[in-house]
Formats: C-alpha cells, sequence, structure tokens
C-alpha cells in the first residue's frame, strides 16, 4: 500500500505576499522561504515556529538553499544579489553582487564550496562561495536558464532552459554530457532522485519527466496536471522512488516512479503553489504558495 501524506501544521500568512520558493534543511530541521515581499524566513521545520527574519534583498526572492551541514543559507532574488546567510544568527555573512540577468535560481555544491546560478543568456556560473570569484562558465544555447540542480555525489550539474532544453554537465570534466531536448515550454524546477542518475523535471506542458541521466535519455512522462508544473522535489529515501510536485492548477501529487502512477492528490492552498521540499527523512514534506502559507504534511505514522 502506497504511503499517503496528511496535511498537519499551517502558516496562513507567513509572508505578506506570495512565496516563491523553499528549502528544508538536511540537519538542523529548519525551513527557509522566500518571498514576493523580499524577505525570508527561517522556520523549525517540527514546530512552525518563526526563528528569523531575514532582511537585506530589495526585491523578491527566486531561491533558497542551505549547505549540506544546514549551517548557511544561500539567498537569490531579482535585486541580482546572491546572499548567504548564518542559519544560527541570521546574519548575512556574504554577498555576489551580478549584473542585471546574469543570475537566477543559485544552488550550493555538495560541499557547500562552489556556488552555481542560471542565467538570461543560458550560461551556468559557478562561483568559489568564499571569495565570490567566477569558478567556471558553461555555456548552452543563449535561452535563460530558469532552473539548476546537482547531483548529492556532485558529479553532475543541470540546468533547464525557458525553451525547454536540459544541459547535464559532467563535472568531472567540465564537459556537456547531454542536451535533452524532450519539450518546448519552460522548465521550471530540477530534482536529482538520491541515485543520483535520475533527474525529474517538471515543465509547463504540464508534465512531470523523469530522465535517466546516465544515457541521456527520457525514462517517463508523468501527466495529472491541469496546468503549469512549477516545481518537484525527488524524495531522499531511496527505497521509497517517490516524488511530489505543485503547480499552478493549486495542486499537489506525490508520484510513484517505480509505477510511474499518482500516489495522491493534495488542494490545501488556494492560489497556485511554487515550491515543495522534502524533509531529509523522506517521511515529510512542506509546499508553499501565492496565498502566502507554508502547509506541513507528514506520512501516516510519522511523528
Amino acid at each position: 500500500m502506497p504511503t499517503l501524506y496528511i496535511p498537519t501544521l499551517k502558516q496562513e500568512q507567513a509572508h505578506t505576499e506570495g512565496i516563491w520558493c523553499v528549502a528544508w534543511s538536511k540537519a538542523t530541521n529548519v525551513i527557509a522561504t522566500g518571498s514576493l515581499d523580499a524577505t525570508v524566513k527561517l522556520w523549525d521545520g517540527a514546530t512552525g515556529e518563526l526563528k528569523h527574519t531575514l532582511q537585506g534583498h530589495t526585491q523578491a526572492i527566486i531561491s533558497v538553499d542551505f549547505t549540506t551541514d544546514g549551517t548557511r543559507l544561500l539567498t537569490s532574488s531579482i535585486d541580482t544579489k546572491i546572499n548567504t546567510w548564518d542559519v544560527a544568527t541570521g546574519e548575512c555573512v556574504h554577498t555576489i553582487t551580478t549584473a542585471p540577468g546574469e543570475s537566477w535560481v543559485a544552488r550550493f555544491d555538495p560541499d557547500g564550496k562552489k556556488i552555481a546560478t542560471g542565467s538570461h543568456n543560458g550560461t551556468l556560473r559557478v562561483f568559489d562561495a568564499e571569495s565570490g570569484d567566477i569558478d567556471a562558465e558553461l555555456a548552452t544555447k543563449n535561452c535563460f536558464l530558469m532552473a539548476i540542480a546537482y547531483s548529492a555525489d556532485g558529479k553532475y550539474l543541470a540546468g533547464g532552459a525557458q525553451d525547454g532544453s536540459i544541459y547535464i554537465f559532467n563535472l568531472e570534466s567540465n564537459q556537456l554530457a547531454h542536451t535533452l531536448t524532450t519539450h518546448t515550454k519552460a522548465v521550471r524546477s530540477l530534482s536529482f532522485a538520491p541515485d543520483n542518475k535520475t533527474l525529474i523535471a517538471s515543465n509547463d506542458d504540464k508534465c512531470v519527466y523523469v530522465y535517466d541521466v546516465e544515457h541521456g535519455q527520457l525514462a517517463a512522462a508523468l501527466t495529472g496536471h491541469g496546468g503549469w508544473v512549477l516545481s518537484v522535489a525527488s524524495n531522499p529515501d531511496m527505497a521509497k522512488q517517490q516524488a511530489v510536485s505543485a503547480g499552478s492548477d493549486n495542486k499537489i501529487k506525490v508520484w510513484d516512479l517505480a509505477t510511474r502512477s499518482i500516489i495522491e492528490t493534495q488542494e490545501t492552498h488556494s492560489d497556485q503553489i511554487w515550491g515543495v521540499a522534502w524533509h531529509p527523512d523522506g517521511a515529510k514534506f512542506v509546499s508553499v504558495s501565492d496565498d502566502g502559507s507554508i502547509q506541513w504534511y507528514a506520512s501516516s505514522g510519522s511523528s
């Protein structure tokens, strides 16, 4: 019997405007949310209590991402700044300022030593996290990169473009390994499965795509959403073979990747859902929406 996920905690007015992104720390049980209101907030993952409000950006927050040890948080914004924060104190400890259009979604590499970001001209830039210097520039096909993801083993860096293309770089060689052109509409979100060989993509064509990264092949196209699929996240528990997706249809869907079927659909938000993130144990996840709320879900039997 597939695991079912039950809505639990909810923060109804977590931000004053829509929430565009969310991350759940792998080590410290802290949830980060970023909003159109230009603030980032840190929440206790167990109780939902607000821990810090991070102020420093001047425009909407595009992405949030924790280091593997959960001690630092990375944020990117329409204001073109990429900030690194101390999670314990809530203080900004480093800022990278890019030219307009040179940054979008930003992610730490698994070691927390590098920061990758997509750009409007299709270049994947990799910065040194300490100095802010550019370490590498990986060229694609000059189309806006809206989503990026590292594999947990650090071997691959993937970028998803506005024209539907996905570029997978092998970081051991700094070479483009595969260009995936399954679809023609924007790639909104990318997530590697815990096997580091499977990449999941959400797309404006209402589908979730599953790829075999080693061979650069499409493994499955999952249908069920009634609008753009704005976010997707792979369950970190490899045994479950699950992913969760969220869309402009105001729906959350949990997928069984083994059977390529929908396990369940949740309708807990009143507006489009921009982000989903798993707790590292794979038994809980959260979603954030344009309605300004954060919703927690827990598997039946989990605490």
